[in-house]
């Protein structure tokens, strides 16, 4: 047996994800579970009392209690800390402070080492609050397994679509807004209906926003409205151009101020007609109609091309100088090049607002079939039960297709959330000691792969659950006088917790599953319903945390809310029920 007595204390230290505490120093290989006291975590201290062949008695406090009993000696380290007494120590990082555990063999090194009641005391005095690690991961993807799109939609689909252009514009509009990773400056903000340009992104473009769905059985040229776009951010309407400018560049020159937007500008288009419109832009045959070779007009005065001393500023006069019988087979070169490259100007002129035809189809439809179920309902109180997750299940065709794909959606970015924040807890955790474990890699593995297992479920369920129940939920509540923001907070609420009551017990029980350990059904049934309990009511505080702030001017501040809420109502719960739940359920299940 190594030496586990250090400097004449017998103190030790817990070093896997979780250890068995047995009634007695033998495993019995028939019946592994029985015999099982509780379950250590890793970090947990133990005084050693005795050893018998591979085997160390020792006590142990868990959760307010003092545990006497047996664990295999190779799942215990020294320790120099008091067995009662895990030891903290604030590190100033910036402008923040850090608090990091210090291992039992680093305390004399600390500079100023803290026991927990310490340091609880040093947080309650300056009123901050704290959350575990573990409870973060756990949840957190709830609060991003919906795209950005639909958690802004609401108020939009709910407005009245007298005016199904601009319905569906103001559509295209969010969804260019939403789908970068830097988000653009709105410039309806700047100026109500801001003319010709919608967004200007972090880079300075300029973006004229366009949406397009073709009547049925239309005859008319099927990128009409994309070059009428194209044509106003070009400046062929001169008042609305100088509208513009004088709104962008009111203190530069009329003419460096036009420069910049002719410079800047671009048209995004429904992602599925990008490829189209760019093919029909570079098409030479398409440049006999006047909407199209206005446009490359507008180029030429940007840049005019010169054949033999003279300046060309119109493509047609290009054109008829190219097929002249006179022209050099050298000038005709030139000219093909020129020409070409102001169709493929054009072209470059094209990007995607980030949503495609078939959505924007899908949702006026389900809009126009709400307006005729509920004809009494103003857009304020269509908004509080069109809830996110709802009008994800309709933007994907709604019924059985729409609740597959759109649970399926949920559930890979909950998974992508969960396994990136649980490692990054994790990570962050190992990165603060002065050397990282051996298992380092292994560790964050199972932690990632139990975050991802954990998000997966938890998005899924969470908007199956609030797309029907929860939208239904708060439909109802409105329709009986409720105010719509309170009932938008209780439908999502209860998807929030059905989202939670899976994604925590998953994540505990993943990582119960995964240590060095034998557990039995009885622990795994009383560390899952612990779990349940806290994800239920971190849930439900996360949704209507979020939805308490969700008209902030300030983007993201209600998620963060939502964090912070979610997150302390986990803890509370657990720290004043959890021990007697999970209690509870090994009294009533037997050894």
């Amino acid at each position: 047996m190594r030496e586990v007595f250090v400097a004449g204390f017998r103190n030790g230290i817990i070093r896997r994800w979780s250890v068995a505490l047995r009634s007695k120093p033998h495993k019995d290989r028939a019946h592994p579970y029985q015999g099982i006291i509780a379950d250590l975590p890793r970090g947990t201290l133990v005084q050693i009392t005795g050893q018998q062949d591979g085997w160390l008695a020792v006590t142990a406090k868990l959760q307010g209690r003092t545990l006497h009993g047996y664990v295999s000696q190779e799942t215990v380290e020294p320790s120099t800390a008091h067995p009662s007494k895990v030891h903290y120590e604030l590190v100033p990082y910036g402008d923040v402070v850090i608090v990091k555990e210090v291992p039992a063999h680093q305390l004399n090194k600390a500079r100023n080492a803290l026991t927990g009641e310490q340091l609880q005391k040093q947080l309650s005095h300056h009123s901050v609050p704290t959350v575990p690690q573990a409870v973060m991961a756990g949840y957190y993807n709830s609060l991003l397994h919906v795209p950005a799109f639909e958690r802004h939609a609401p108020a939009l689909v709910a407005a009245n679509p007298k005016n199904p252009n601009g319905w569906r514009g103001s559509l295209g509009e969010l969804s260019a807004k939403n789908k970068g990773l830097f988000p653009p400056l709105d410039l309806n903000i700047i100026r109500t209906n801001h003319p010709v340009f919608d967004l200007k992104d972090p880079f300075g473009g300029l973006n004229s926003v366009k949406t397009s769905v073709p009547s049925p059985g239309a005859r008319g040229a099927p990128h009409a409205t994309y070059l009428k776009g194209l044509a106003e951010m070009l400046g062929l309407k001169t008042n609305k151009y100088n509208l513009a400018r004088e709104s962008l560049y009111p203190d530069l020159p009329a003419a460096e101020g036009k420069a910049l937007m002719m410079r800047n500008g671009y048209v995004t288009v429904n992602a599925n007609d990008v490829k189209s419109f760019r093919a029909a832009l570079e098409d030479p045959a398409n440049y006999t109609k006047k909407a199209y070779w206005q446009l490359a007009d507008q180029l030429l005065t940007l840049k005019p091309v010169s054949i033999n001393g003279k300046t060309y500023l119109s493509y047609q006069a290009l054109r008829a100088l190219q097929l002249a019988p006179g022209t050099t087979q050298s000038a005709r070169q030139t000219i093909d090049k020129a020409l070409r490259d102001i169709r493929q100007q054009l072209a470059g002129r094209v990007k995607s607002n980030g949503i495609t035809t078939r959505p924007l189809v899908n949702l006026q439809s389900f809009r126009l079939k709400v307006e005729r179920a509920n004809p009494t309902m103003t857009p304020g109180q269509l908004e509080g039960w069109l809830l996110p997750e709802l009008l994800m299940l309709e933007k994907h065709g709604g019924g059985l297709r729409g609740n597959l794909k759109a649970g399926g959606i949920s559930g890979g970015r909950g998974s992508m959330g969960g396994m990136v924040v649980a490692m990054a807890f994790e990570g962050g955790g190992m990165l603060l000691n002065e050397q990282l474990p051996p298992d380092a890699g292994v560790r964050l593995g199972k932690v990632g792969f139990a975050g991802g297992a954990s998000g997966l479920a938890g998005g899924l369920t969470e908007t199956l659950v609030a797309g029907n129940m929860g939208s239904a939920m708060a439909r109802q509540l409105i329709s009986k006088g409720a105010v719509p923001r309170f009932a938008a907070s209780i439908g999502r609420g209860f998807g929030s917790a059905a989202g939670g009551s899976v994604a925590a017990p998953v994540f505990s029980m993943a990582m119960l599953a995964m240590d060095d350990q034998e557990h039995s059904t009885t622990d795994y049934v009383a560390t899952g319903t612990r779990a349940l309990v806290g994800g239920t009511v971190g849930g439900i505080l996360t949704a209507m945390g979020t939805g308490a702030l969700a008209g902030s001017v300030v983007p993201g501040l209600g998620t963060v809310a939502g964090i912070i809420i979610g997150g302390v109502g986990y803890f509370i719960t657990d720290y004043l029920v959890g021990d007697k739940i999970e209690q509870g359920v090994r009294r009533s299940m037997g050894p």
